[in-house]
């Protein structure tokens, strides 16, 4: 979104004069409601009127000599203005370099031939513009007055793109960040599988990003693509605002008018089939609570098609919002989930359906059920008229809404030049909008709606799997990892006649139960770091749930009694004492911290050190701020594995992995095999500049005040490399308490 300086505000007389217009339609509308509403029986549901024609403002073209296609619509509302350039191509297959197309966009807006990013971004900066690129367009905004330095920046970034090494290695640094962020996510895992198995890698729609293909990308394959593929005679410019058709043409040719063209490949991809039968497709991930499902597969519906409005409106009413039968019943009626949709995508390529839901793993068949259920049933039973009324108002609602927008009519032109659409396609849309028919619901949803020749791809657990195999036509599972690669399937690990899922109830119920972790609104936690018995540090840690989170470690000045105990010890070992004792008080004044989480910003104080958290960074914390994570630990990519049985402090326990941060974080824990509490965990912790293993021992379980049965350990035995100790205990600790906001400042 531009962000416009004060220079560019709208002037205060303007503003008075809209504002008095404004006021009088609202009494003008408030006369007509009164009147209407002596009249009005809202027992009767409207009856939709005829289709209202559109008078569809036609955009200024013209072509220049390299063959860029311009379309302009004026609009002296605001003193703004869009260029727009997006390209008509299909490229090779990436293959094992897959990320290239995004590379290049990224490279667009990095420097120029004749200024490097910092200058480049500078310059931008100082306009209040917007610059940004993709592999197949750019897109540029300013206020009008600025549109000629605006084209200068936008023209050299699109003509002499700089293509460093170093801004390429950057690119890939922060891409690769993305993919471990998004790793463990479980709709990024649902859309590379669904992306494979309807498709196929050989197809665009079906190559999948990773770690390795992003390394393969070399600053020569990206100059090869831009230069094989940002050509003129491929492009389409839309020019919106402030602007007229005759000083776009001027400032178009002077800034894109040098811009050569040249022959441009097009890719004839890989012919894309449906399934012949149902397959069930899965994605294991470990220690997730909820399944994510994908029902798809592919279909020949093309953009400006005749089938397009009449498959829009099937698909409104089985899932395209909260009045879809598939929120309905999964949401509405059955409380699996919190929504359930569906979509039916037309392309220029090959067209999709998809029906999509999210749901706890116990409900994962049913679920599935239900949607097969809404799907069989749009197709064998008419749609009621009244629902198809309110679709049909519905669209024409949105529609009209669209062309408020100056960009939507320019695009619109470039719709019908772009895929060959009918010349009146959108002139007409609401009267084939009017049209629609129940009949021609039930024929759209028999022609695309294909429940017995679909991939049906879940992500979730594998306690889940066995229910799966009656969606199967053959009674087959496909197991696939998070990238689309086929693998073989996870068998999930039984210890004592128990898997993770009854490792973890039982872990729960020792902290108090669902039902007492659900009513969790706030928890305050004091506690005392004592070493060899003497208070080092004061632990202090508010919570507000889901998203607060506070934690000051203050050292406690140390009178030197740690070496009274050793009294009839000598003085030399007495000295040896103190010496110790010194330099863990200095350990703890120079780790001395405080902690501060606010959603999805906070800073992390160590010392005399500062650290803004965000990204992966204050994940972790805000895990800890969210009392009610291990409810559904998923949330933040925490995922659980049952490893066997171990013994800690004499005590017989179940071993589970914790893997969270994206894999960056590991932790084993010991949790008792008779009562679900947890007694140690091992894990690499910071402890000043390093990481270092350390033990913790929990025991001392108790009620927190006002926690409703809510149960945390009151001690902590941490241990760390060297036997070097600490004691934790808890003085006081309090859920509900009313905790206020305000303690919570960043």
């Amino acid at each position: 979104m531009l962000s416009l300086k004060p220079s560019a505000q709208i002037k205060i007389k303007k503003y008075f004069q809209m504002k008095k217009l404004f006021l009088s339609i609202c009494a003008m509308a408030l006369l007509t409601a009164a009147h209407a509403q002596q009249t009005l029986d809202r027992s009767i549901q409207p009856k939709p009127g005829p289709a209202p024609a559109i008078n569809l403002k036609e955009p200024a073209t013209f072509i220049l000599s390299n063959g860029l296609k311009v379309f302009v619509v004026e609009n002296h509302k605001m003193p703004i203005v869009t260029y727009s350039i997006q390209l008509d191509i299909r490229p090779e297959l990436e293959g094992n370099k897959v990320g290239l197309h995004n590379f290049v966009g990224d490279m667009l807006t990095r420097g120029t031939t004749t200024m490097d990013k910092d200058a480049f971004d500078k310059a931008v900066d100082q306009l209040g513009a917007s610059i940004n690129a993709s592999g197949s367009s750019i897109f540029g905004v300013s206020l009008s007055k600025y549109q000629d330095q605006l084209l200068t920046l936008m023209s050299d970034a699109l003509l002499h793109p700089a293509f460093k090494q170093e801004e390429l290695d950057k690119v890939i640094k922060q891409t690769k960040s993305g993919l471990i962020a998004n790793e463990n996510d479980a709709d990024n895992m649902l859309s590379n599988v669904e992306g494979v198995v309807t498709y196929g890698k050989n197809h665009p729609y079906g190559e999948v990003m990773t770690l390795q293909t992003i390394q393969n990308v070399t600053l020569a394959d990206c100059q090869q693509y831009y230069s094989t593929y940002f050509r003129p005679n491929v492009a389409y410019l839309a020019v919106v605002g402030d602007v007229t058709p005759e000083e776009a043409k001027t400032l178009v040719t002077k800034y894109f008018g040098s811009w050569e063209k040249a022959d441009v490949p097009r890719t004839t991809y890989p012919k894309v089939s449906k399934p012949a039968q149902t397959t069930v497709d899965f994605v294991n991930r470990s220690g997730a609570v909820q399944s994510v499902i994908g029902i798809t597969y592919p279909i020949d519906l093309q953009i400006g098609s005749a089938d397009v409005i009449k498959a829009q409106a099937m698909n409104e009413i089985l899932g395209g919002g909260s009045t879809g039968r598939l929120f309905q019943n999964l949401r509405e009626k059955h409380g699996w989930t919190y929504g359930s949709y569906s979509s039916v995508s037309p392309d220029d390529i090959i067209g999709s359906v998809q029906v999509y839901a999210k749901c706890r793993n116990i409900v994962t068949d049913s679920s599935i059920t239900e949607m097969l259920k809404e799907m069989n049933t749009i197709r064998s039973q008419a749609v009621d008229q009244a629902a198809l009324d309110g679709v049909k108002n519905y669209m024409s609602g949105i529609f009209a809404l669209r062309l408020e927008s100056p960009q939507t009519i320019a695009q619109y032109a470039i719709n019908i030049d772009r895929f060959d659409m009918p010349k009146d396609y959108y002139k007409n849309y609401l009267k084939n909008v009017a049209q629609v028919t129940t009949a021609d619901v039930q024929a759209m949803a028999q022609k695309y709606i294909l429940p017995n020749q679909a991939h049906i791809v879940v992500v979730g657990n594998t306690s889940e799997v066995d229910k799966l195999k009656q969606f199967s036509a053959d009674g087959k599972i496909n197991y696939y990892d998070a990238y689309g690669n086929p693998v073989e399937p996870a068998v999930e690990k039984v210890v004592d006649g128990k898997k993770i899922d009854d490792v973890m109830a039982m872990y729960i119920n020792a902290m108090g139960g669902k039902t007492a972790i659900e009513g969790l609104k706030d928890l305050k936690v004091y506690a005392n770091m004592k070493v060899r018995g003497n208070v080092v540090a004061r632990i202090n840690t508010l919570t507000i749930s889901p998203d607060k989170y506070m934690q000051t470690m203050t050292p406690q000045a140390n009178t030197g009694g740690a070496a009274s105990g050793y009294a009839d010890q000598g003085f030399a070992q007495q000295k040896a004492v103190d010496q110790q004792m010194d330099m863990i008080n200095k350990q703890i004044k120079e780790n001395s911290s405080k902690t501060v989480i606010v959603g999805d910003k906070g800073y992390r104080e160590r010392g005399s050190d500062k650290m803004d958290l965000n990204g992966e960074a204050i994940r972790p914390y805000q895990a800890e701020a969210d009392l009610q994570s291990i409810l559904h630990p998923e949330k933040y990519g925490i995922s659980y594995e049952l490893l066997g049985m171990d013994t800690a402090m004499g005590i017989n326990c179940y071993t589970v992995s914790k893997v969270s941060n994206n894999g960056q974080d590991k932790a084993i824990l010991y949790i008792n095999n008779q009562n679900g509490q947890l007694v140690m965990k091992r894990e690499l912790e910071d402890f000043g500049a390093k990481k270092v293993l350390t033990k913790r021992y929990y025991s001392d379980y108790q009620e927190v005040k006002s926690g409703n049965g809510y149960k945390i350990p009151f001690k902590i035995k941490v241990i760390y490399p060297q036997q070097d100790e600490r004691d934790i205990e808890i003085s006081s600790a309090k859920a509900n308490s009313g905790i206020k906001d305000n303690k919570f400042k960043l």
